[in-house]
């Protein structure tokens, strides 16, 4: 029964793209300037699932594709398709619509909202119709460039978390045969939140343990680090996840582990033209 807890995985792909201008070789150029939306088509392998850094006990991998849209103004939306790879488990699709802005030189803020749907039946109740908001700032100060993040979980009973999330962008400008960018970002990410979700795996729960539900704790601990191989518009991206969850209660049998996957996308870029 618990391995069904798959089917409220929550997977949002947040791609941002810099907006990118050049003068207009017309009289208009002191009027007009040329800018770019990005249509991105992605399609990622996970070889284990999690969510807020458990796994339930379970070895499930997955796969995923997407396709966003990016205005050059910040605004994006997102829709998806999760396939679990486990005879039984449903398909999930999952919208997001958000807005990503440079708040200074060093300051950036991403706000977001996703709903999720499992195709077919459950036997898990209240996992057809989720919401899940969030909100980020991002500040660039010099050593690392860390982030705060506020998410709201949103179901029968409502959970609240906040993310702290520290990482050191690396590039290597084509310097693999000349012309793969190669990139890589390692992270540490420290989650503390609300348990409230546990109600929607299908555990024999007893009154001590749902009274603790409601308590905000330490969640889990993850260090990531992912290598991108970039060309033209093409990026390959590997990456390998050790995940430590924390404050489990006794009937989760989450273990601590690597996690291992690959994502391919593709950006095909718009160009519009707008006035200064």
């Amino acid at each position: 029964m618990k391995s069904h807890l798959l089917a409220f995985l929550l997977v949002v792909f947040s791609f941002g793209f810099p907006s990118m201008a050049q003068e207009n070789d017309t009289t208009e150029q002191e009027s007009n300037i040329e800018v770019y939306d990005f249509i991105l088509l992605s399609s990622r392998y996970q070889n284990a699932f999690n969510f807020l850094g458990r796994d339930f006990g379970t070895d499930i991998d997955l796969v995923s594709s997407d396709l966003m849209y990016y205005f050059n103004s910040g605004i994006y939306f997102n829709i998806s398709a999760i396939k679990f790879l486990q005879e039984g488990l449903p398909w999930q699709y999952g919208g997001t619509l958000g807005y990503n802005k440079d708040l200074g030189a060093k300051t950036d803020i991403n706000l977001s909202y996703s709903q999720f749907l499992i195709d077919g039946q459950s036997e898990v109740t209240g996992i057809q119709d989720l919401g899940f908001a969030q909100a980020t700032f991002g500040w660039e100060w010099g050593f690392l460039y860390s982030t705060i993040q506020f998410q709201t979980l949103f179901n029968e009973r409502t959970d609240y978390f906040i993310n702290s999330s520290h990482s050191r962008y690396f590039e290597f400008d084509q310097k693999l045969f000349k012309k793969i960018t190669i990139s890589f970002e390692p992270k540490f990410t420290l989650m503390s939140g609300t348990s409230e979700f546990y109600r929607m795996g299908g555990f024999d729960l007893t009154v001590e343990d749902t009274s603790s539900f409601q308590n905000f704790q330490l969640l889990n601990w993850e260090a990531m680090l992912p290598i991108t191989f970039g060309i033209g518009y093409w990026d390959l991206e590997f990456q390998a996840r050790y995940i430590n969850p924390l404050n489990l209660p006794s009937f989760d049998e989450s273990n601590n582990r690597f996690i291992f996957g690959f994502q391919l996308s593709y950006a095909i870029p718009i160009k519009k033209t707008k006035s200064k």
